[in-house]
């Protein structure tokens, strides 16, 4: 499927809660982040390398925020995921993240770029912030 995802659905159409696929290869940090996601009523799914988050773009409608630290193991790395994404989902918006001072190139490419550690409030609000320009809150269940 390429494509962007939101145009898939129907004109006016809105889904029925904001989802954020949150790719991270360090377990843990995956699940606080998903786990604080969800506790604000924001559907999230979850990869842990690029090439699972590639098959979830794919087959999951639809995805607003692709939120992805930059270095995972694998034949794909965050930023290669980024482009990839942006290029067939244009409308995705993009959270990069890494512990490296180093990454100012990605910054450039993300809409947000987020320091590990995180700070889990921060990057609830910077979800949000994303997720409000397609007109969409999350919904507490």
């Amino acid at each position: 499927m390429s494509g962007d995802s939101m145009l898939a659905m129907p004109i006016g159409v809105k889904p029925e809660r904001p989802t954020v696929l949150v790719v991270e290869d360090e377990v843990l940090i995956r699940l606080s982040i998903a786990d604080e996601l969800r506790n604000q009523g924001i559907h999230v799914l979850e990869a842990s390398n690029a090439d699972e988050a590639l098959t979830i773009l794919e087959r999951a409608l639809p995805i607003q925020v692709l939120f992805t630290d930059i270095r995972m193991p694998g034949r794909l790395d965050g930023l290669g995921l980024s482009r990839l994404a942006r290029e067939r989902y244009p409308r995705i918006k993009l959270i990069l993240t890494s512990s490296h001072q180093s990454q100012g190139y990605a910054r450039d490419s993300a809409d947000v770029f987020v320091f590990k550690p995180y700070d889990l409030s921060a990057v609830v609000h910077q979800v949000e912030a994303l997720l409000a320009q397609f007109g969409l809150e999350p919904q507490i269940p």
